[in-house]
């Protein structure tokens, strides 16, 4: 049974879930606490899967309770339900908390807010990882990324290009921006998918706030080889973002996928950078076996970890309410074979765009081409076999190009 502990003090919001929601899910077992404190107290005997707090709370507030939930039960979903939005309250939430809702919350929002956290235990069933995964406040970005932010945000004349560009270039960056532009404190009924988009949504002075006075986008402070490895993992995780939305432009896939792809292909390897920064010394021995023994990463993560990247990033997307379309792809981005659709979307296209790039990169490198491991049995479900040499010459073009970028 899952257990869903509520924390206000206003006794009468209490009251109003608990009838509401007793009958609509009666498999929960629903928990209440009217101050932090006796919050605290449950928790320590219940072992709630998702604690739904209001920010403004006499003694102990939202934030400083949520705190409190993701040091002692890393593997509790943190969600802020709240009407407070001053500037500050929002940022001081930033870390501890996975989601936000504002009130007042529609009951079918925070229904299926709860049912999405609970969902995603089936994604990540190691609870080792799930408590690794939920107790992380902040990605770290390695450090020039982090360097190349902060002097930009010191100039006033700063344009939305450049942070775009420094943004968008780093996986923890961008899985934050998205985060905390789609959060309800923003009152934005869409979700924002580009990065410039979300930029604009939330202004530099906001921007700034989560650099400077959050801390948010804290530099890796870990060995300077790990912070090459992010480093590298950032750029090729953009450039696998270029190369599916150009796939998908060139497939006239809709303009909702195109404009999601480079987001994407960043996101896509959030789970890698998990395990790069806590988890170095496994993933080094994963490097040496992908390289020794020339087997996929994900099989030889999932060796190691008993959970691979995909899955990983996706759980920590899900915590933080990203639309589940997107976690799915992040989750199924090595095997879409295991998802239930015949048409080509965000899946197929990220799919292919990551096995295109390893293998236009190993053919430019070494003058040999690889075997592929693209599943062409999938690609005839998708009715796009036929399709396969044009993507990839677009491939060699977009490695072509960023070698270039790199001298």
């Amino acid at each position: 049974m899952s257990i869903i502990l509520f924390v206000d003090d206003e006794t009468n919001i209490l009251e109003g879930l608990r009838r509401r929601l007793h009958s609509v899910r009666p498999d929960w077992k629903l928990s209440f606490a009217a101050n932090a404190e006796s919050a605290i107290a449950q928790a320590a005997e219940t072992e709630p899967d998702v604690v739904i707090s209001d920010m403004r709370m006499p003694g102990t507030d939202g934030a400083e309770l949520l705190t409190v939930m993701q040091q002692k039960h890393p593997h509790t979903a943190r969600i802020i339900l709240s009407g407070f939005s001053e500037e500050e309250a929002v940022l001081r939430t930033v870390g501890p908390a996975h989601q936000y809702l504002a009130k007042p919350c529609d009951d079918n929002m925070l229904l299926e807010t709860i049912d999405n956290a609970l969902d995603l235990r089936n994604l990540l069933t190691n609870p080792d990882l799930r408590s690794l995964v939920g107790g992380i406040d902040t990605l770290a970005s390695p450090p020039s990324t982090y360097t190349n932010l902060v002097n930009a945000l010191e100039d006033p004349m700063v344009s939305n290009d450049k942070l775009t560009s420094i943004v968008a270039s780093d996986i923890a960056l961008t899985a934050e921006i998205l985060k905390l532009t789609n959060s309800a404190y923003f009152a934005i009924r869409q979700n924002i998918t580009s990065v410039s988009l979300a930029i604009r949504m939330l202004g530099i002075d906001t921007l700034k706030a989560l650099a400077l006075f959050t801390g948010l986008f804290r530099s890796y402070d870990g060995p300077k080889t790990d912070a090459t490895r992010m480093m590298q993992l950032c750029q090729r995780s953009q450039q696998l973002g270029v190369l599916a939305t150009l796939i998908a432009e060139q497939e006239k896939l809709a303009p909702e996928i195109i404009n999601v792809m480079p987001a994407i292909g960043m996101l896509s390897h959030t789970g890698s950078l998990i395990l790069y920064a806590f988890r170095a010394k496994e993933m080094t021995e994963v490097i040496k076996r992908v390289e020794s023994e020339d087997i996929p990463i994900n099989l030889a993560e999932r060796d190691q970890f008993g959970a691979a990247h995909p899955e990983i990033g996706a759980y920590l997307l899900g915590l933080w309410g990203f639309p589940s379309a997107m976690v799915q792809t992040v989750a199924y981005h090595h095997r879409p074979q295991d998802t239930p659709h015949n048409e080509m979307d965000a899946l197929t296209t990220i799919y292919v765009a990551q096995h295109l790039a390893r293998e236009v990169a190993i053919e430019l490198r070494t003058g040999t081409t690889p075997e592929s491991r693209i599943d062409i049995e999938y690609l005839e479900r998708m009715n796009k076999a036929d399709r396969l040499p044009a993507w990839r010459e677009t491939a060699k073009l977009v490695e072509e190009k960023y070698s270039e970028l790199a001298k």
